[in-house]
């Protein structure tokens, strides 16, 4: 099997990219939340929940207790030391995998993480967090890792390097999409026929990078059959589960198609399943439930796949 010999380096490539897409999301979720707690009018009953809820290890008591509190949050996020998830966590757990994959990746996209693991390891970045330097910081870390996109896009080859960490990238983004989407649907009890106006689904989309585009392809509408279009079934949408699923589709395709054996294409067809249930799935007339099991449905097969790909491709056990 090709893939054999670069089994370390490609291990290193997928959690390499995997690792800054929850890096980015989860930034970009918290930049989205502490911008818009700032708007008074707004009817704030969730606060940091989505946010603590899918990316942090906190209990429930602690999720509610601290899910207003904005230093606790940004400093929990961004940099504390004991949270596995922490922007600086991931960072480092990303540039590990960067020098491993030395060879594989360019200089400059080396340069650019080492460039912000040593932002992230500023002796006084945590007390800046507690001043009004927070946002320029959370700024700036957005930027930079724009900037990773970029510079892994206009750098890297495309070679297989480039489909192991694209993998790992679409994956990670196809489960950040699901559970934030749950995280807005569920306490509505995913009625699709609903009310709720744009200001309640305005933190989803713009956590997913998707407000301004919702904006000028939908008005007058309801928002909650609408929004379910948009990142669900949205082929147009670089964060919809279904164009996710294409572009790990077409990577997937790639990496199998001079590999003849039987769990090889046993992970195919397990893939273009879980794509099935999201293709063939008619959002037009979509129940409540059916939206409810196909989210939690599409969320548990992503998360074996992820686990079956490792398998196959990085000799787990």
């Amino acid at each position: 099997m090709k893939t054999n010999m670069l089994s370390r380096v490609a291990d290193g490539m997928f959690w390499l990219n995997r690792y800054m897409e929850r890096a980015d999301g989860m930034l970009l979720t918290l930049n989205t939340f502490y911008i818009l707690s700032f708007d008074k009018e707004m009817n704030d009953s969730l606060g940091y929940k989505p946010l603590l809820d899918y990316y942090t290890d906190l209990s429930k008591n602690q999720i509610v207790q601290s899910q207003y509190d904005t230093n606790f949050v940004l400093k929990y996020i961004i940099c504390d030391n004991q949270n596995s998830n922490s922007i600086k966590n991931l960072v480092i757990k990303a540039r590990e995998n960067a020098r491993g994959s030395q060879d594989k990746i360019t200089k400059e996209l080396w340069e650019h993480i080492n460039s912000m693991y040593h932002f992230m390891n500023a002796p006084d970045l945590s007390k800046k967090l507690e001043t009004h330097e927070a946002l320029s910081i959370i700024t700036e870390l957005k930027e930079d890792l724009l900037l990773y996109n970029g510079i892994l896009h206009v750098t890297m080859p495309r070679g297989m390097g480039w489909c192991f960490s694209s993998i790992g990238k679409h994956i990670e983004r196809c489960l950040q999409t699901i559970s934030m989407t749950q995280a807005y649907y569920k306490p509505i009890h995913y009625n699709l026929d609903g009310e709720e106006d744009l200001l309640y689904w305005r933190r989803l989309l713009l956590s997913l990078s998707g407000y301004e585009q919702y904006l000028k392809s939908y008005s007058n509408i309801s928002h909650n059959r609408k929004v379910v279009q948009h990142v669900i079934f949205n082929r147009d949408f670089s964060h919809s589960v279904i164009c996710i699923l294409e572009y790990i589709d077409n990577y997937l395709n790639y990496l199998i198609m001079d590999n003849n054996s039987s769990e090889a294409r046993t992970l195919q067809n397990q893939f273009g399943r879980m794509k099935s249930l999201i293709e063939f799935t008619d959002y037009y007339n979509l129940t409540n439930k059916q939206l409810e099991d196909v989210l939690e449905e599409t969320k548990k097969q992503m998360i074996q796949f992820s686990t079956d790909f490792s398998k196959l491709f990085f000799s787990y056990t």
